[in-house]
């Protein structure tokens, strides 16, 4: 009978390690990012900026470190399927990243151009998309199952906030010269919606990789 191959334990260590670095990085990019775009905030914005290299060297690394090991034909078919979701979560990382910086880049603009005087119409959907992506990213950080389920069922909320400053944005359709803040609000909720997605894509793969992690130590 041929032998199961396994990943040696220091290469999880190492990916389990850059992820969570990684996740750290990416909730204050978040959290800055959302605290510039509410107050347009230039300063904020500029720091969510310089952050946003370390995300991208450590997104490469994880994936070149994973793929690596994947080619070299040492993991089993358990390890395959947990390394898929990893390889997720860390493309879902660096999309949530580039999210932030969208942002950062958009309030940039926004200043530019004036201040913004709807914000409040936001408020309530920056609140839900922070809440679910600190819920993901912590989940993750600490490997807890429990937060990464919580996080997934809060999407409902989400989506209702986004339809709410949809609707809101709609009834100034007509009058949008009058209130050029309006494509702000737009794009931004847009973002925003997004970043909860993608927390939500990571929660999945942080459910199925944390299983992955339980069924080789049942196994062992």
């Amino acid at each position: 009978m041929n032998a199961v191959m396994q990943i040696p334990p220091e290469t999880h260590a190492l990916v389990e390690t850059g992820i969570i670095a990684m996740a750290k990085h990416v909730e204050a990019m978040i959290h800055t990012a959302i605290e510039a775009l509410l107050g347009l905030n230039q300063e904020l914005a500029r720091s969510v900026l310089e952050k946003e290299p370390d995300v991208n060297e450590l997104e490469t690394l994880i994936d070149s470190e994973i793929l690596a090991t994947l080619n070299a034909g040492a993991a089993s078919p358990q390890e395959v399927r947990e390394a898929a979701a990893m390889l997720k979560v860390n493309k879902d990382l660096e999309r949530l990243a580039d999210l932030a910086t969208n942002i950062a880049h958009r309030v940039l603009t926004q200043s530019a151009n004036g201040e913004a005087k709807q914000l409040a119409e936001l408020q309530p959907l920056a609140i839900a998309a922070a809440h679910i992506a600190r819920k993901t990213l912590r989940a993750l950080i600490h490997q807890d199952l429990l937060l990464a389920s919580n996080a997934l069922a809060s999407g409902a909320l989400v989506d209702g906030y986004r339809s709410y400053v949809f609707d809101r944005l709609q009834e100034k359709r007509g009058d949008l010269q009058d209130h050029p803040e309006a494509s702000y609000l737009m794009v931004a909720s847009h973002y925003l919606e997004q970043i909860a997605d993608h927390s939500r894509n990571v929660a999945e793969s942080l459910l199925y990789w944390l299983d992955g992690q339980k069924s080789r130590s049942q196994a062992a």
